[in-house]
């Protein structure tokens, strides 16, 4: 009986063993490989609604005060360190960032990087071009691509401000 049907189950088995192969290639880089480094960034940091304007010099965060302008209301910044493996954020005050080693290349020491998400609008086939969501972020590298569960202050314009890797 088999040797009668030997064509008819290798006929079969081959697209059954190309896509367990493809899933197996998707799914288990990210059994493997997972990004080490913690990323601190701030939320609400708008030129025209913070108070303070934030930025990496020389591996430590500075903070320089924003002229003020009656024309926007104040919005406050908040810091937040990023935990990657837990996939966890916790808000963290400027004095204790200050203590921070930061790397504020856009790579992070094992290849990570964070990026907006997008969505496309329209409907086949007139597609338009796709359209940057600030507020959802991944992080991706390696073939992997994590989405963040970010803490944001407000849900405005550019909610998210990625500041820097921490080095440990």
């Amino acid at each position: 009986m088999i040797k009668k049907n030997t064509t008819l189950i290798v006929g079969i088995a081959i697209p059954i063993l190309m896509i367990l192969f493809v899933t197996a290639s998707i799914y288990l880089p990210g059994f493997f490989i997972q990004p080490k480094y913690d990323f601190l960034y701030a939320s609400g940091d708008d030129y025209y609604y913070s108070q303070y304007q934030y930025s990496v010099q020389n591996g430590k965060l500075t903070r320089h005060e924003v002229e003020k302008s009656d024309r926007y209301p104040q919005r406050e910044v908040k810091l937040y360190i990023h935990d990657v493996t837990k996939n966890e954020s916790r808000e963290i005050s400027f004095a204790e960032a200050q203590n921070l080693t930061l790397d504020s290349n856009i790579k992070s020491p094992d290849g990570f990087e964070i990026v907006y998400g997008s969505r496309a609008g329209g409907f086949f086939p007139f597609f338009f071009w796709p359209d940057v969501n600030y507020n959802t972020c991944y992080l991706k590298g390696h073939n992997l691509s994590k989405k963040l569960n970010l803490r944001l202050n407000g849900s405005y314009y550019r909610g998210f401000r990625f500041l820097g890797w921490l080095i440990k």
